[in-house]
């Protein structure tokens, strides 16, 4: 043998290679539903043996809880979900979402959220504010709302003023027919118009701010020019030199008060070593999101069976989405699932909007493996 070698080496040294037995790690599910929240300790009501006559179950309590039970618990601020018992024990080393489906009923214009804009005629004159009632909207629906609160709101100076929706996917196109991507606003005089903020503090200003990205604001909205910026705006809204319009069009409008919907579970994310994060400032750990664009099973089509994208936040509708690369959190193997707490957020990190009439539910698969 050649001792020499660089790679030489006594084999009878090396350890003896011995047998070992392996497995497949073993998975399991836990069925989530935000409807559990309701039981009958939840519904008083439901205790009431003149109302029920002594026979209530979880059955009605989930039928009727948004209805008769506490709205402060509902399903997207921190929902809890627990029983007398643990919901999963065993050996586990770690769980995740891998299945989430949200009947998502949040309507276009929400009352304090995004149902409130600011205008004026001209640079230093009154500025009028208006409201858009609560509900779901339509382009067209909207255009007529945006109408009748402007009106509304300045008196007689835009008696004669019109809102024109933008051009969905059901409107007639012919050939002499320019395709309109925006609201087109018209006083229809000689009198200007432009939309501002009405400075009244920074609720009324983020609730402002949201409701122009509804409508697809842009520059010549608020009465500036050119479109493209070279020199940032600097000033307050209210001090700006402006440029006001008889005729406005707006950019394309977004009718989704959030693009995406966030899961969080404090919970859930308890022996996670490495937090998931954001690059918002505002930044929360989601352990799953929800893009809104993406897994509609009952979107709203128009007259011709088209799935039409311009209704896309018109309606309500039901997103299911499916995980197939899961964001797996680290489960200490002795801990039992005993309670979980889910909370939704919108876009900007605040939870989503929820009232017994407007009932965002949701249902979901924890997948946990040892």
């Amino acid at each position: 043998m050649d001792v020499g070698s660089t790679n030489f080496r006594f084999t009878l040294d090396d350890p003896e290679k011995k047998a070992e037995t392996y497995r497949f790690p073993k998975t399991a599910e836990l069925h989530l539903d935000s409807l559990d929240r309701y039981n009958t300790s939840t519904v008083p009501i439901l205790n009431n043996p003149a109302f029920t006559g002594g026979f209530a179950s979880q059955t009605e309590a989930k039928l009727v809880g948004r209805i008769w039970g506490s709205s402060a618990t509902n399903s997207t601020e921190k929902c809890i979900l627990q029983t007398k018992r643990n919901l999963m024990y065993g050996y586990m080393s770690r769980v995740a979402l891998t299945q989430f489906n949200l009947n998502y009923n949040v309507p276009t214009v929400v009352t304090g959220y995004n149902d409130r804009f600011a205008f004026s005629t001209v640079f230093g004159a009154t500025v009028y504010t208006a409201t858009i009632p609560q509900g779901y909207y339509t382009p067209t629906t909207l255009a007529n709302a945006m109408r009748t609160a402007l009106v509304a709101a300045s008196g007689a100076t835009f008696t004669g003023l019109t809102v024109t929706a933008p051009t969905s996917q059901s409107s007639a196109i012919t050939g002499s027919t320019v395709i309109q991507t925006g609201f087109v606003v018209r006083t229809n005089t000689a009198t200007t118009i432009y939309f501002t903020f009405s400075g009244t503090g920074f609720e009324n200003t983020v609730n402002e701010s949201k409701f122009y990205r509804l409508i697809g604001m842009n520059r010549l909205g608020f009465g500036l020019t050119p479109e493209v910026v070279t020199n940032p705006v600097t000033t307050p809204a209210g001090t700006i030199p402006t440029t006001p319009q008889t005729v406005i069009t707006l950019g394309v409008p977004n009718l989704l008060p959030t693009d995406y919907v966030d899961i969080v579970s404090q919970a859930l994310t308890n022996y996670k070593d490495t937090k998931d994060g954001n690059t918002s400032i505002q930044a929360s750990s989601p352990i799953g999101r929800i893009w809104l664009s993406e897994s509609m099973t009952n979107g709203q089509t128009n007259g011709n069976g088209i799935a039409d994208n311009n209704l896309l936040g018109a309606y309500p509708v039901t997103f299911c989405k499916n995980w197939y690369n899961p964001n797996w959190s680290q489960w200490s193997p002795n801990q039992a699932i005993n309670t979980i707490d889910i909370t939704l957020l919108d876009m900007w990190g605040d939870p989503l909007f929820w009232t017994p009439t407007y009932p965002t539910e949701w249902s979901a698969t924890l997948t946990v493996t040892e």
